[in-house]
């Protein structure tokens, strides 16, 4: 009898194992960039990155790290252009969204390395799936990191008008996480994106309006090299801020402020799932002054 209640006692952790490129112990680093299109070079204009206010604390707190939250906002004040010709265009073309991690573990970093190389080299030749990921963008030596996610969002503007914009999410790889996931179950995971506009009237006031708002979620995502976006997902037809300005030396235009959230998830089993949509973004104000305390709070 003590034998049958060994191996029944034993029977859940065998089957909730941990998936092998999930809960990897890590630093990380949440990356947000604007490209410009390639006709214009297509160079990196703008990279912000940092460490996130709650980030590990959340994850600490939330059923043994089965969710984690990101949050990033940028601000540019050059989203127009003026060609050659006198017509304005857009300066940048797409939002790259990444996530760099530093294992903890050595021999995690290694392993996960070697693998990530090995896979890369066994890509079709022609990576047409692929064009945006080259192997230094993933094992970036330099840094001494891994890229764990990368998503690519475009900014689509209408042919006769630059002022009128829709989203075109184009990219989704994620490559392991720090995220626990059970070898029965799949990642999800929830990027949403909100876009503010500020500017000043023919009169000099000053406008603020948000853009777009818009979510996208994902369940049972794959870990590796492969795009899990078939066709590109795209938002409905937006007002940008304005091209043109008749105010004095207002030749910036306006500002534009993008903020980017992205939640991992393992399915099902964290019961804060249903309430970390809206957590940071909903008391950033509170997070940034006070950090993790305030956080303790809010998922209580």
């Amino acid at each position: 009898m003590r034998k049958v209640l060994v191996i029944i006692a034993l029977l859940p952790f065998v089957a909730c194992s941990t998936h092998k490129r999930s809960h990897i112990k890590a630093d990380e680093q949440f990356v947000v960039e604007l490209k410009k299109p390639a006709s214009r070079g297509g160079a990196l204009e703008l990279a912000l990155q940092g460490l996130f206010i709650g980030a590990n604390y959340i994850a600490e707190k939330t059923s043994n790290s089965l969710t984690s939250s990101y949050v990033k906002s940028i601000s540019i004040n050059d989203y127009y252009y003026t060609d050659d010709s006198g017509k304005p265009e857009k300066t940048y073309q797409k939002i790259h969204i990444k996530k760099f991690a530093k294992p903890i573990k050595p021999e995690d970093k290694v392993a996960l390395g070697e693998g990530l190389k090995s896979e890369y080299e066994a890509l079709p030749k022609t990576r047409g799936s692929n064009s945006s990921l080259e192997l230094s963008d993933v094992i970036r030596t330099e840094n001494d990191d891994l890229l764990n996610f990368h998503a690519v969002i475009e900014l689509i503007s209408d042919p006769e008008n630059p002022g009128i914009t829709r989203l075109s999410f184009n990219e989704l790889r994620i490559l392991f996480s720090k995220t626990r996931i059970y070898t029965d179950e799949n990642l999800n995971a929830k990027i949403s994106i909100a876009i503010e506009g500020q500017w000043r009237s023919t009169d000099g006031s000053p406008m603020v309006k948000k853009l777009i708002e818009q979510s996208y979620e994902f369940h049972n995502l794959k870990y590796g090299y492969e795009n899990q976006i078939s066709e590109p997902i795209l938002s409905p037809w937006y007002y940008d801020i304005p091209i043109t300005s008749e105010i004095e030396n207002n030749s910036k235009y306006g500002l534009v402020n993008v903020t980017i959230q992205v939640e991992e998830f393992e399915g099902g089993k964290s019961k804060y799932i249903n309430k970390l949509p809206g957590i940071l973004s909903d008391n950033k104000t509170k997070i940034v002054k006070d950090g993790a305390s305030v956080i303790e709070k809010i998922i209580k």
